[in-house]
C-alpha cells in the first residue's frame, strides 16, 4: 500500500468517528484520556475542538505542545492514531466562527466565556490498522501499526516502524 493510500484509510476511518480519545501527557510521565468531539479533518491534516481553560487537557498541551488523538472504529476493526503538536487559541471571533450550538451543553458560556479554549491540533504522524483494507501488522516483522510522518515534501510511510522520527 502507498502512501496516499494510508492516508486514505486514515482519513475514512476518522470520518466514520465522530468522537475520540484526547491523550496527554502529565508532569510524572503518566498518560491522560478523555473522549472529545473535534471538528472534520483539513486537508492539511488539522482539526479543532473547544475544551475548559481550567482542564487537565489544557494545562498538559501548554507545557508540552503536544497531543495524541486515537479514533477507534469497531464495525470495520480499525483504528486511527494522530500525534502531533497543539495549541490553544483564546481569540474569540475564532471561536465564534466555529462555534456549534451543541456545544453549549459543555460550555453554556458560549464562546465568549473566557474558560471556553479552542484546541488547535496539526498531526505529525498517523499510525493505523485497517483489517478490511489489510493494513494489519505482519506477525513475522513485530505487531507494529502502519506508520506515516511528515516530512518537509509530505509524508513518509514506515511499514514496520515502532516509533517514527518526527518532523516539525
Amino acid at each position: 500500500m502507498d502512501t496516499n493510500g494510508l492516508l486514505q484509510i486514515a482519513r475514512d476511518t476518522i470520518a466514520k468517528s465522530p468522537m475520540c480519545l484526547a491523550i496527554t501527557v502529565d508532569q510524572s510521565g503518566e498518560a491522560n484520556a478523555r473522549v472529545v468531539q473535534t471538528s472534520k479533518l483539513d486537508d492539511d491534516w488539522t482539526l479543532r475542538f473547544m475544551t475548559d481553560r481550567r482542564s487537565r487537557k489544557v494545562e498538559e498541551i501548554e507545557r508540552t505542545g503536544r497531543l495524541t488523538l486515537a479514533y477507534q472504529d469497531n464495525a470495520d476493526n480499525s483504528y486511527v492514531t494522530l500525534v502531533g503538536r497543539a495549541t490553544i487559541i483564546d481569540d474569540v471571533a475564532v471561536k465564534t466562527v466555529i462555534w456549534r450550538p451543541t456545544s453549549l451543553k459543555w460550555h453554556p458560556g458560549g464562546p465568549t466565556d473566557p474558560n471556553v479554549v479552542l484546541i488547535d491540533f496539526t498531526a505529525d504522524r498517523v499510525e493505523l490498522w485497517s483489517s478490511p483494507h489489510g493494513v494489519v501488522p505482519d506477525p513475522t516483522k513485530g505487531m507494529w501499526a502502519a506508520a506515516v510522518t511528515r516530512i518537509p515534501a509530505g509524508w513518509r510511510y514506515h511499514p514496520t516502524a515502532r516509533r517514527s522520527p518526527v518532523s516539525t
